[in-house]
């Protein structure tokens, strides 16, 4: 039977340095000033004997395990990759590692990774967008462990938040296509049944269409949860059945995501349609890839990469209790132009 390799212990460094244990904890912990020499000596035995200090007790001794749980529904999307992308710089600079944990838009895993992820003594939970449903997060934030969400409303006063404004920023889509002399504007999304991020998307598309004295088409709508998690797929094969119906189509399209569009662009050249000449489209988040599809998509640009470091600076300052003057943050979206928008053919 093969023996176990056994682990240096804070023992053995204190050996190994000739010190006391308590010297040895004060240099790791920085809980009490050690003189440069001494402190030398331990940081060379630690080295020495690659020792790793035990992070859940010494998180129970301190109260902290500089850990950060991340929650969010699709860890392949190009989006949440850039976001994360701002807090793991965040958390890097500040000392703290981050724990990721994905749901796939499914509320039952949303609450089991949750559950999970609190027995690893973390200082702090985010949650990105999911289900309107958020009992679970409030007894989180309850339990006096620090919560943040981002593009999720919650209605706590209580619980941090960092979004956009997902109605006016589709509102402003709308504008920008009737500013082409746009007046039949498809939209395409999947189901926003208990999720606010998606149905604030489309109340935006709807408000636009009323502002500029545009009648609501629902043959122009396209409302598919088969292109939740299979974006650019399922977006080609719905958009190719749409077109074999031979209904008519709208001069222009906006995606809830740019994903869609690519499936929609994809489908629609295969018909013959040129694009921007007889159908415009307009995505949403302005993902890396946006500028390099054929055409280049015009798209409403999320500040994704910002959306990440202020969510995590926000949850590290109360982590750290820093006091935090505004907790509900709206940042800004603009319209990126590129070539999948011109006027009507």
């Amino acid at each position: 039977m093969k023996k176990k390799t056994k682990h240096p212990s804070i023992k053995d460094v204190a050996k190994e340095a000739g010190v006391a244990i308590s010297t040895v904890s004060n240099v790791i912990n920085e809980t009490r000033f050690v003189k440069e020499e001494i402190s030398n000596k331990v940081l060379k035995a630690i080295k020495k004997l690659n020792y790793r200090p035990n992070i859940i007790a010494r998180g129970l001794r301190t109260k902290s395990t500089k850990t950060v749980s991340i929650i969010l529904p699709d860890i392949g999307s190009p989006f949440f990759a850039q976001v994360i992308k701002g807090m793991e710089e965040v958390a890097r600079n500040r000392g703290y590692t981050l724990i990721l944990g994905c749901t796939f838009y499914n509320i039952e895993e949303e609450e089991r990774q949750m559950n999970v992820l609190l027995d690893k003594l973390i200082d702090g939970l985010i949650f990105f967008c999911g289900y309107d449903k958020y009992e679970h997060i409030k007894k989180i934030n309850d339990q006096k462990i620090p919560v943040v969400v981002i593009d999720r409303e919650i209605d706590d006063p209580n619980i941090p938040s960092v979004m956009i404004n997902n109605t006016l920023a589709m509102e402003t889509a709308v504008d920008y296509l009737c500013s082409f002399n746009h007046r039949e504007i498809g939209y395409l999304t999947f189901s926003f049944e208990n999720q606010t991020t998606v149905r604030n998307r489309y109340i935006g598309y709807c408000n636009g269409l009323k502002k500029n004295k545009i009648s609501y088409n629902p043959k122009f709508v396209i409302i598919d949860d088969s292109v939740r998690l299979n974006e650019i797929e399922g977006t080609y094969n719905i958009v190719k059945k749409f077109l074999e119906n031979g209904e008519k189509i709208p001069t222009a399209f906006i995606t809830m995501a740019d994903f869609f569009a690519y499936g929609l662009i994809k489908a629609l050249k295969e018909k013959g349609y040129r694009i921007p000449r007889d159908v415009s489209i307009i995505g949403f988040d302005n993902i890396i890839f946006s500028g390099f599809v054929d055409p280049p998509l015009t798209t409403v640009k999320q500040p994704k990469k910002l959306m990440g470091s202020t969510a995590m600076n926000l949850l590290l300052d109360i982590v750290e209790g820093r006091e935090v003057k505004e907790k509900n943050i709206i940042l800004p979206t603009e319209i990126i132009e590129r070539g999948s928008v011109g006027p009507p053919g």
